[in-house]
């Protein structure tokens, strides 16, 4: 043990070498007996230091979580180097002591030793723990310690979260797990809520209980608790926990960070126990959709009228109650007040609730959400302080789920959707004396802003059919007289709300031509405003503005207006995207390539050095700097760039010209960061085949530039990329077919091609899928190289013999494939063909698998609904074509230099030739007659 707690210690040294030192000698010792165990003695030791404990439990985490489950291979040959094989002896003495690890825990390694509790339990519950259950059960009694009972709980919680999202069939041993702990847990359970309400181990011990049940429930309430006095229960307790008052010094206040308080393990508890209930009203509040949901399970179906009829009202006040001391100015942490306005939006549609929820909406409206949609001081401290952070949280998916501005604009549209005959004119209204008090110079900005933000949030129903002649005349007298005037505000969020509610009402604009081309000309003046924030929401509204997503085309009115000043708008967008990494801005970029195709040819080049530049930059973040949304930024520039090599295929000559700026994007994506290192940007692989494919395919010739992307391409292939053979195949066979002499210039190009054709027929990770794409990238090299690589052809067959006579093939589709490439290699030489066949004795039965397959057919539906018979192989009319070919070559062979087989078997081969020329002639005349349909029904 002292030799670990030392070279553990020595991890944390200052000197980098005394710390690669040390985590060698800790991973030389990783694989021998008794290290695993001594490890987790001295992470459960209170000897070791603190510091020690925590570096010692974070390995011993990442230990079980990579090898836990590692078990010898049968050859020991095949077992790969890097797994380490724990001694049986030493798991076992860790089971052992498992709960034991929990109760000596420190804040510091309580996180990762939970989390290998969940992992080995995961993985040996219940069959080499036996007694783990009934231990915990023993340790929740009451007589046990605090320490005792809370590690008890947290080992359920670990216990249990492994079923959290499994299948309803493999959650059956929660039945088991529950009936055994919970009514233990409702003793616990009230010993918290009778505790001090500033006892914080008991809030901490509520904490893990109220997540126990959460991940028990989370899919589907378990049998058990489908008693109607178990979930009663329950929900009382649930009720009780969320009702609580939390202690005074994080109720909020005076010099309180609302992020520190957020953290309170008082607040964590409430939030847990509002998001089991907005779980539980998605899932059972409405007992209809119950009844169809859960036919053949009658217990969930009761639950949830128990649920409609006793507890969804009684919730709603709750959290309507809890809501209502924000007004006067109560702290609430975000995540709490999202789940709690999550199930208010649910109690929105049902009935029962809706009764008790009708007479408070407008103020809720007014007083609660309103408030929360308005620009606050938190967002002009952001927005002065780090303009790009506040842009990030504007346009951040994930603040859906976290944001309560969001969920209570959420709550304002299905008020307005599914109650529009009682909320849609009153919230209107209210939202109008806004911005009138505004006007008459009596109002907030920051309150016109929210009310813009909540009539702009409702431009899908206002501008509906349903709608849309009751709202129009108001609709645009707001958009006219108080949004268009914004665009000039003083105030830069003003601006920025401005641009963003025209854009979200341009179908109701672009009525007015006029009034449409001065808000667009606005907005394109925004893109050179003081606020970067500004700059960027002109840039998104633009494009909402001017491109029409039902035409995939600019919008008519404004199309010219735009076209004329396009250098411009272009240079002031790449100028933003300078300032800001954003995959907003760049869809901006690509929908005006889109819209204005034809006019792109002057511009490519430069749009392609500025594209290429900017992903260079974004894809060369690293650490802290790279986050999600720099990623999807330079996935977003690939995209432009592929719309923009679209645009230009009339004009081929350009792509030559865009070569310079795009090979080294293609050269990093294709290339490891260093040799026989990682490839840091595989998720841009495909889009960067794409693109690949573009100037492989239309430039006039392959040039140098283009032939130094082979290597890299290919060898990204064998070393991570074998599932993106299809991309990869795609600009392969450009090279072979468009560039055939520079292919077949260097002999390494004919062998890489090979091997990796080899390697999808051989390798045992490769499926039928692979090998499908094998066959077509073997036509191509045979195809275009007739004569030419006689001995990359003898092994394609030798592997096709291998595959279809000897191995396992299920699809027809795959066996197609096969018979395929055999007949192209009899194309490209008959008798070397065959000669192969007969060295493998595989000439008779590739015959015969060919000739069966193209007499074969099965009964299937056409579109008239008449059953007909249709080839199960060889079904399109290339496919036909490639197998004549190669029989054509058999017959052409004089006969002496033929096999035994064939010679008898020209009768066959004959035959088989009829019967494709006459499928094909069927085909034709099948074509003929649905191209007829189609142009008399056109008529």
């Amino acid at each position: 043990m002292d030799q670990i707690h030392h070279a553990l210690l020595a991890t944390l040294s200052p000197n980098q070498a005394e710390r690669e030192a040390a985590e060698g000698a800790l991973k030389a010792l990783a694989g021998t007996p008794g290290y695993l165990s001594t490890l987790f003695g001295l992470v459960s030791s209170a000897e070791a230091k603190p510091e020690v404990r925590q570096a010692g439990a974070i390995l011993f985490k990442n230990l079980v979580v990579k090898h836990w489950e590692n078990k010898p291979a049968a050859d020991p040959s095949k077992q790969d180097p890097d797994d380490l094989i724990f001694a049986e002896e030493d798991k076992q003495n860790i089971r052992q002591h498992l709960l034991e690890s929990l109760v000596n825990a420190v804040p510091q390694t309580r996180p990762q030793i939970v989390e290998c509790v969940r992992r080995i339990a995961g993985a040996d519950y219940p069959a080499k723990l036996p007694n783990f259950l009934q231990q915990i059960a023993s340790w929740l009694e009451p007589s046990h310690s605090p320490h005792q009972l809370f590690a008890a709980a947290l080992a359920l919680r670990a216990l249990v979260k492994n079923y959290e999202y499994k299948s309803q069939e493999r959650r059956l041993p929660l039945n088991d797990i529950m009936a055994l702990t919970f009514p233990r847990l409702v003793h616990l359970m009230e010993a918290t809520l009778s505790a001090p309400p500033a006892d914080e181990a008991a809030a901490e011990t509520m904490k893990v209980v109220i997540k126990t049940l959460h991940s028990c429930i989370h899919q589907s309430v378990p049998l058990y608790m489908q008693s109607g006095d178990v979930f009663m229960t329950w929900m009382g307790l649930l009720y009780r926990a969320i009702e609580r008052p939390v202690p005074p010094e994080v109720a909020g206040g005076e010099g309180q960070d609302p992020v520190e308080l957020s953290k309170s393990v008082f607040w964590k508890a409430k939030r847990w126990g509002a998001q089991i209930m907005h779980r539980l009203e998605q899932k059972y509040g409405n007992p209809k959709t119950a009844e169809k949901q859960f036919k053949d399970r009658p217990g969930e179906v009761a639950l949830s009228r128990a649920f409609h009829d006793q507890l969804a009202s009684r919730f709603l006040q709750l959290f309507m109650n809890t809501l209502s001391t924000k007004v006067q100015g109560s702290f609430l942490p975000d995540r709490f007040t999202v789940e709690s306005l999550k199930y208010i939006v649910i109690s929105v549609s049902l009935s029962v609730t809706w009764k008790d929820l009708q007479p408070n909406v407008m103020p809720l409206v007014c007083y609660v959400l309103f408030p929360m949609l308005c620009f606050d001081s938190k967002d002009s401290e952001l927005w002065e302080d780090d303009p790009q952070e506040f842009i990030r949280k504007t346009y951040d998916v994930m603040e859906d789920y976290t944001s309560p501005r969001v969920a209570g604009c959420d709550l304002i549209l299905a008020l307005c959707e599914k109650r529009t005959k009682h909320c849609m004119m009153p919230i209107l209204e209210f939202c109008a004396s806004e911005i009138q008090k505004y006007q008459q110079g009596e109002g907030d900005p920051r309150r016109k802003d929210g009310a813009l933000y909540v009539i702009g949030s409702l431009h899908e129903q206002l501008e509906s059919k349903k709608n849309k002649a009751q709202y129009a005349q108001q609709l645009n007298w707001l958009l006219q007289q108080h949004a268009f005037p914004e665009l000039k505000s003083p105030h830069g969020h003003l601006r920025g709300r401005a641009c963003w509610m025209l854009s979200q009402f341009v179908r109701t604009i672009e009525g007015d031509a006029v009034f449409f081309q001065t808000v667009v000309t606005s907005v394109m003046e925004l893109l050179r405003d003081q606020e970067l924030p500004v700059r960027f929401q002109a840039a998104v509204a633009l494009r909402l503005l001017i491109y029409d997503q039902r035409n995939s085309c600019a919008r008519e009115a404004v199309s010219g207006m735009v076209g004329s000043v396009l250098p411009n708008l272009l240079q002031e967008l790449f100028n933003l995207m300078d300032e800001l990494g954003s995959d907003e801005l760049v869809t901006t970029m690509e929908v005006l390539i889109e819209s204005y195709a034809e006019q792109m040819g002057p511009y490519a080049q430069g749009l392609c050095e500025r594209l290429s530049h900017h992903f260079l930059k974004l894809a060369s973040l690293s650490g802290e700097e790279a986050d999600e949304e720099s990623s999807l930024a330079a996935c977003q520039c690939c995209s432009a760039i592929t719309t923009l090599l679209e645009s230009i295929r009339k004009t081929p000559e350009i792509y030559r010209a865009l070569e310079a700026s795009l090979i080294p994007l293609l050269q990093k994506v294709f290339s490891p960061d260093e040799p026989g290192g990682d490839y840091s940007h595989m998720e841009f692989m495909e889009d960067c085949l794409e693109i690949l494919t573009y100037l492989t395919y239309y430039s006039p010739t392959i040039s140098h530039g283009l032939w130094s992307l082979f290597k890299p391409l290919t060898q990204s292939f064998f070393d991570w990329a074998v599932d993106y053979l299809q991309d990869i195949n795609m600009p392969l066979d450009n090279y072979i077919s468009r560039g055939t002499e520079g292919f077949l210039s260097n002999p390494e190009h004919v062998t890489t091609v090979y091997k990796m054709i080899e390697f999808v027929f051989t390798n045992a990770d490769t499926n039928e899928k692979d090998c499908i794409e094998g066959c077509k990238l073997a036509e191509s090299i045979v195809l275009n190289c007739v004569g030419r690589i006689d001995g990359c052809v003898q092994g394609i067959i030798s592997l096709v013999v291998d595959r279809l006579i000897q191995g396992t093939v299920k699809k027809d589709l795959l066996r197609t494939e096969l018979l395929k490439t055999l007949a192209n290699c009899l194309y490209y030489n008959a008798a070397a063909t065959l000669s192969v066949l007969e060295h493998k004795q595989a000439t008779g039965p590739a015959l015969q698998t060919l000739f069966t397959a193209i007499m074969v057919s099965e009964e299937k539906e056409a579109e008239s609904g008449d059953k007909v018979q249709a080839k199960t192989h060889f079904r399109g009319v290339h496919d036909k074509k490639v197998v004549i070919l190669g029989l054509s070559a058999v017959i052409r062979v004089p006969s002496a230099q033929l096999p035994p087989t064939v010679q008898s078997g020209v009768g066959h081969i004959v035959a088989a030739l009829t019967t494709l020329l006459q499928d094909i002639e069927e085909a034709k005349k099948r074509r003929a007659e649905r191209e007829a349909a189609e142009e008399e029904e056109e008529e």
